[in-house]
């Protein structure tokens, strides 16, 4: 059975359509990566993308859409009805096919551990994937 892991990150954009097509862009050049849906929000100033691959190709997907948004995003600038944290917000990570929430709980983990690595900004992990209880 072939693994499917669905990730539905939401960017702390939703105005912006170069912005939101950038994110897009990126998460369509990820081999083994389908993006699904595209939901901008005007009034939340969020997007919601929903994007399927296998575990390890769902993660680049994260990745170079996380990039895009940490070079497009200012959010000195930022101003929508919902509340944020960062140009991403959340990034849920949800067994479709062949795979378990651990699997995708190791998934969050290893997207975390590169976010941190490689943008340099601190990753707070929740849900199945917490580190803290109250979390």
């Amino acid at each position: 059975m072939k693994k499917i892991i669905e990730c539905v990150p939401n960017f702390s954009e939703g105005r912006n359509h170069q912005i939101i097509d950038a994110i897009a862009d990126a998460i369509r050049l990820v081999p083994g990566v389908n993006l699904l849906d595209v939901d901008a929000g005007k009034s939340t100033n969020r997007t919601v993308y929903t994007f399927v691959g296998d575990p390890d190709t769902i993660i680049d997907g994260v990745l170079a859409a996380a990039h895009v948004a940490h070079q497009l995003i200012d959010m000195s600038k930022h101003h929508g009805e919902h509340k944020r944290l960062g140009a991403m917000d959340v990034c849920p990570f949800i067994p479709v096919s062949g795979v378990t929430m651990d699997d995708c709980v190791d998934c969050a983990n290893r997207c975390a551990k590169r976010l941190a690595t490689e943008l340099d900004i601190p990753i707070y992990l929740y849900g199945f994937a917490s580190k803290q209880d109250y979390r």
